[in-house]
């Protein structure tokens, strides 16, 4: 199995297992002189031997919690670093695959992080305690040291054969488990359009086709644990016990080993078979932690792969659609629409919940591919104005100006929206800090935050999503003044609830039948 691990790390956790399993064989090899004393010779325990012992035994513990520490803090650092790849891709390209963005961020990644935290020190740990033990084993009893070797290797063997079978079911899982949360996520988001479109019975359905297909993976998973389990057990008491019997025959029988050898084996053997228990246990959950890792690898492949289903510039319009179907297989919310918009002016869109309105903004964003169709935009700088923007640990100011505005515009902009007076209230003004999505304003002043975001970068196209859904009547007013100046420069595409928008809209639209039709008495 590849580790994937930079040669550095690799080195290091060499070293320390050295350095760990040479304390415990020094460790071993005090306290065995220290028995054979007491024991054979009637002798009183000496200072200089129990301080030996004392000492090679807290070196050995010591060591052992430190390749722990060291070996999380390297796996936290790698997974934090395969997350940054993950995260780095998101953009407006790849909010349609959020779902499995998710699953790769919150399930796959920590699901994959014993593989770094545990599997590859386990490993080199292992692989280097083994080799230790077995040339001490030369000098001290060969033979323990032939048996060792004879039944070592059905170790890993054994865990070789049923890993590589363990690692397709883990595929299959985490396969599953993809499909059924992004149809679980998918069915939370667009609840409306599900239940406009009637496909109710199909996604519970899938839902629970989903659900047995997972539970039945995970089973086969848990039968190969159990069965590996098994085998191990029988594996370690075989090897310890071989030895014990060898060793035993040779002290009654034979005569031909001292008490020191004789001890200082039964001492190293159950650590070597341990240490090769630990190995085939964490090579069974290694291989389920790199299923998991491929899934990751093969989500970043495919965002990378994707290409934007828009053009741009080639349009005299700021929006133009040619033949654009978009819905969901069989539930389709519009149908060869054609449709083109003008470069300046407010356009309105309304209709039904759930009937489809929302997922044509995020097709305009290129957040939503159409069935079939052309859709092109007269430019790429498109702001985007809706209540699902999340704020990220930041502060005021920085939301506002993404790092390309200076603090004047920023508080130009705010002034504009009528949120200085609220800010200056605020101890540290527009340089309060954001903690975890958490900001001291009320709901009308976030959405107004929102628009100022967008509306400081003067984008040509200006998208919204229910842009005063939350506003009072003032600021309502307030934010219909600063659309109507907007306006004469941007086109704006709002979807509408409050019919006051309406008032300032320069053509509005209804959605209808799978079709964008202008509504009755607009122009």
């Amino acid at each position: 199995m590849k580790l994937n691990m930079p040669k550095k790390y690799l080195i290091l956790y060499a070293l320390m297992s050295a350095l760990g399993v040479s304390a415990f064989i020094m460790f071993g090899h005090h306290l065995s002189m220290m028995l054979e004393d007491i024991i054979m010779e009637g002798a009183a325990p000496g200072v200089d031997g129990l301080m030996w012992v004392a000492l090679f035994f807290l070196l050995y513990a010591l060591m052992s919690a430190l390749y722990k520490v060291v070996g999380a803090r390297v796996a936290n650092s790698r997974v934090e670093a395969l997350a940054g790849r993950v995260v780095s891709t998101i953009d407006d390209q790849t909010r349609k695959h959020s779902e499995s963005m998710l699953n790769a961020i919150f399930v796959h990644l920590e699901k994959y992080r014993p593989f770094e935290k545990v599997f590859i020190p386990t490993v080199i740990q292992t692989m280097v305690k083994l080799t230790v033990i077995i040339a001490a084993m030369f000098l001290i009893h060969r033979n323990a040291a032939f048996i060792m070797l004879f039944t070592a290797p059905f170790v890993p063997l054994y865990y070789v054969l049923v890993g590589l079978r363990t690692k397709d079911e883990s595929e299959a899982q985490a396969a599953q488990f993809d499909e059924l949360g992004t149809l679980f996520l998918n069915l939370i988001r667009g609840k409306n359009t599900v239940r406009h479109t009637g496909a109710e019975d199909t996604v519970i359905g899938k839902l629970k086709q989903y659900n047995e297909r997972y539970v039945k993976e995970t089973m086969h998973i848990l039968k190969y644990a159990f069965q590996s389990t098994l085998m191990l057990e029988f594996i370690t008491i075989l090897g310890i016990g071989l030895i014990a019997l060898e060793v035993g025959l040779q002290i009654i029988i034979f005569d031909g080993i001292t008490f020191y050898a004789a001890f200082f084996t039964l001492l190293l053997a159950p650590e070597f078979y341990n240490a090769l228990k630990v190995l085939g246990i964490e090579f069974h959950n290694g291989k389920l932690s790199q299923g998991h890792l491929e899934r990751i690898e093969e989500w970043l492949a495919t965002d990378s792969a994707r290409e934007d289903y828009r053009t741009f510039g080639a349009s005299s319009d700021s929006v133009a659609l040619e033949g654009v179907s978009l819905g969901y297989g069989e539930d389709m919310l519009l149908e060869d629409v054609d449709m083109a918009l003008p470069k300046t002016g407010f356009v309105a869109i309304t209709g039904p919940s759930g009937i489809g309105k929302s997922t044509f903004i995020h097709m305009l964003l290129g957040l939503h591919r159409p069935e079939r169709g052309t859709v092109a935009l007269s430019d790429e700088d498109v702001g985007y104005i809706s209540d699902e923007v999340y704020f990220s640990d930041t502060t005021i100011h920085d939301y506002v100006s993404d790092g390309e505005y200076e603090e004047q515009e920023v508080v130009h902009i705010l002034n504009q929206l009528g949120l200085m007076d609220s800010l200056d209230n605020l101890e540290k003004g527009i340089h309060t800090p954001i903690v975890n999505h958490n900001i001291p304003l009320s709901g009308g002043e976030i959405v107004r935050l929102k628009i100022a975001r967008v509306l400081i970068r003067r984008p040509s196209i200006i998208l919204m999503d229910e842009p005063t859904e939350f506003l009072d009547a003032t600021t309502e007013a307030l934010i219909m003044e600063h659309l109507a100046e907007i306006k004469q420069e941007a086109a704006i595409v709002a979807v509408v609830h409050r019919r006051k928008l309406l008032n300032i809209a320069d053509r509005h639209y209804t959605f209808s039948n799978r079709q964008i039709t202008l509504a009755k008495g607009a122009s």
